[in-house]
């Protein structure tokens, strides 16, 4: 139910923190504002150890605070074939009916499952939950994902959440491609929240989830992809009416090209989306 904006009202540096600050404030026809921050582009990773300490707000009811992965190939082939890790959310429908809302944390895996037998996305996942003793929002807490070849675990101040074994033949997507970061503060919706009408989001706002910081550590396997300063910038076209138009993108220098539904599109290397 909300927009995310780049507006400093909604994402900002406070006492070395970042801070993601969602607002009840209409905007672009959503009744709220927040900011979603992610590397896509700039930095990717394929297994390892990430994690980040985060605070997070009072989220009864309707907020919904991630930090989570999605696989760099999102762009070309879509989700969830992207595949997509969940290393915290919370704020779900079940929390908030059973009380525990400020404390329980999930952690969820998606992935595409060949076979067909799941939905007609065919979207396959997998989520688990820990509710722990005190309130998400009394302190920081450290949220992690140790990836491999074999599993990934999720965890939240050592405390596992989830573990999953990915050396299944159709989880491929947590095997074959790097992925990016991303951190949000979403409020309400249709699924995980189950709350669509801004009435009944009763949070506190403006609502602010403080970041201290977000590591990767390398294991064995550990592959990093970072871009450089000097990837092409510019104006580029085939035709402009309004203004000439330099620079060039030279075959499997710079640029790649994809064809999807017999749709072609070309993308400038290292694939900034």
């Amino acid at each position: 139910m909300q927009y995310y904006t780049a507006s400093q009202d909604n994402v900002y540096l406070e006492d070395g923190n970042l801070v993601i600050e969602a607002r009840r404030e209409e905007y672009e026809g959503k009744p709220f504002t927040s900011a979603r921050l992610h590397t896509n582009g700039r930095v990717g990773f394929r297994y390892g150890t990430l994690e980040a300490r985060i605070k997070l707000p009072q989220l009864d009811n309707g907020l919904w605070p991630a930090f989570w992965l999605m696989g760099d190939n999102y762009g070309v082939d879509g989700w969830p074939r992207s595949g997509e890790i969940d290393i915290l959310e919370a704020g779900f429908r079940s929390a908030i009916d059973n009380g525990t809302v400020n404390h329980a944390v999930s952690g969820a895996v998606h992935w595409w499952h060949e076979s067909g037998t799941w939905s007609d996305w065919l979207q396959a996942d997998h989520a688990e939950d820990v509710v722990l003793s005190d309130p998400l929002y009394s302190d920081y807490r450290t949220y992690r994902l140790d990836w491999t070849p074999e599993e990934l675990v999720i965890s939240v101040d050592d405390t596992q959440v989830l573990t999953m074994d990915i050396t299944d033949p159709n989880m491929s997507e947590f095997r074959d491609n790097p992925m990016h970061i991303l951190l949000n503060l979403a409020v309400g919706g249709w699924n995980f929240v189950e709350i669509t009408d801004a009435v009944q989001i009763t949070a506190d706002f403006p609502a602010r989830m403080y970041v201290d910081y977000v590591r990767l550590y390398t294991n064995e396997h550990t592959e990093l992809e970072v871009a450089s300063e000097d990837y092409p910038s510019g104006d580029f076209g085939i035709m402009t009416e309004t203004r000439e138009v330099k620079n060039a993108l030279d075959w499997e220098n710079n640029t790649s090209l994809y064809i999807w539904n017999s749709t072609v599109w070309c993308e400038m290397v290292p694939g900034i989306m």
